[in-house]
């Protein structure tokens, strides 16, 4: 089950004209063209996703936000160095499988964390990365025994154990009786555990067009710093600048300056793109346009910018005012919504920052009257 997706018409079928063919009946209809080409990702909307629109238990779009958030932060644990010890490329990847599977299936019709086992296992073999099935599956669960024990603490203490909108029971099955808690392998929930994963493999490559090859922001953004720092078009502000000082205590030289200015950019931009896979946004916009804005996030966040009076979006390749302001505001309501202790204050200077922008392109003549592109479409 999925979305209906509409689709352009590009090739229509025409009856044979042959003698021996016999005439259509006169009310036999019209036949439609075939469907070829789907919407672009720009019609992407959110109250439209499967899991909103499912009957006859539809979640809202916020609850469905929350359950791609916290199986995405699942994602990212169980590929991580603790669990399964995958690159960072192939969780990123397993992460945008898991994002393209929801958004033609519905959570209510598959369990996100079996889903989430079978994009690491798909993911794993994409990047030259492949770990064992039994592997995946011992790791999850361990992973996955260990957030049901957090659920029922909560429980216990009176909180609501209540994730992304759904019950516990549709969230994560809690560990089989006859297994003392512990996934035996030899175990009738293991057999049945492989054969689900297996078989959500297969759905997925099917649903994603057995389109294997993505492309990450990473990449994008490593290729922007470092070219704008080797073009010297970026510059600490003074008040950042007068706290860059050497081991020595003195302050840094301009080839140490920009040394550190490139780094730093890489560096925060790389977490902000990291941030931005436990959101929808790589159903929105390309990888570029996504390490475009991480830039932009990296910069103003560090006390960079573009020197000689320039802007942003003067530097920027591939990216307009409104896909820079959507994505940079997606990311910033994760992070805070994620962190505690952020400076607040400085994101608020980051989104007046966009909100200036928009007011100038709007004075130029360009792009809409809306100040955010996401709820634009959503909406």
């Amino acid at each position: 089950h999925g979305p209906k997706v509409r689709y352009h018409n590009t090739h229509t079928y025409t009856m044979s004209t042959t003698t021996s063919a016999p005439p259509p009946p006169a009310t036999m209809p019209k036949l439609k063209a075939i469907p070829l080409v789907p919407i672009p990702t720009s019609c992407f909307d959110e109250n439209h996703l499967p899991s909103v629109l499912h009957q006859p238990d539809p979640m809202t779009p916020e609850a469905e936000r929350q359950a791609r958030r916290r199986t995405c932060r699942f994602i990212e644990e169980a590929g991580g160095q603790r669990c399964l010890r995958l690159p960072r490329v192939a969780i990123a990847t397993a992460t945008v499988f898991f994002h393209r599977f929801y958004a033609k299936h519905a959570f209510q019709e598959h369990d996100r964390f079996e889903v989430a086992m079978a994009c690491l296992l798909l993911a794993g073999k994409t990047e030259e990365s492949p770990k064992k099935l039994d592997l995946v599956i011992r790791e999850c669960w361990k992973l996955r025994r260990k957030a049901q024990q957090q659920q029922n603490k909560l429980v216990a203490g009176g909180d609501s154990p209540n994730v992304g909108g759904m019950s516990p029971n549709n969230i994560m099955s809690s560990p089989s009786p006859s297994t003392g808690g512990d996934l035996q392998m030899k175990s009738d929930e293991f057999a049945r555990l492989k054969e689900r994963v297996l078989l959500l493999e297969r759905v997925i490559l099917h649903t994603i067009g057995f389109e294997l090859s993505i492309d990450h922001p990473f990449k994008f953004l490593i290729d922007c710093a470092q070219g704008l720092s080797k073009k010297r078009l970026l510059e600490y502000n003074p008040t950042k600048k007068a706290k860059l000082v050497g081991k020595d205590g003195q302050p840094l030289g301009k080839p140490q300056q920009n040394n550190q200015l490139v780094q730093e950019l890489a560096q925060n931009a790389i977490s902000f793109a990291n941030d931005s896979l436990h959101t929808s946004l790589c159903l929105q916009f390309g990888a570029q346009q996504i390490a475009m804005a991480c830039v932009y996030l990296s910069g103003t966040h560090a006390g960079i910018g573009p020197i000689g009076g320039k802007t942003w979006l003067d530097l920027l390749d591939g990216i307009d005012v409104e896909e820079l302001t959507s994505i940079s505001v997606q990311i910033l309501e994760l992070v805070q919504s994620n962190r505690r202790g952020v400076d607040s204050g400085q994101f608020r200077a980051i989104r007046k920052d966009l909100d200036e922008m928009m007011k100038s392109n709007r004075a130029a003549g360009g792009g809409s009257s809306q100040p955010d592109a996401k709820r634009q479409k959503v909406n």
